[in-house]
């Protein structure tokens, strides 16, 4: 299975590789940061309903 996801990722050009990595830090952060995210969210739903 891994040798597979590695065949598939050498195959991709070097601004697709990027992306990917990209994506996936981007997801750790916000793994990282999700309550953080959910409490301002909730601020904002709050604001625009007036409480």
């Amino acid at each position: 299975m891994l040798r597979r996801i590695k065949e598939w990722y050498d195959k991709q050009s070097d601004s697709t590789k990027a992306f990917i990595w990209i994506g996936a830090i981007a997801l750790i952060g916000i793994a990282c940061r999700w309550n953080h995210i959910l409490e301002q969210a909730k601020i904002g739903f709050q604001f625009y309903s007036g409480k």
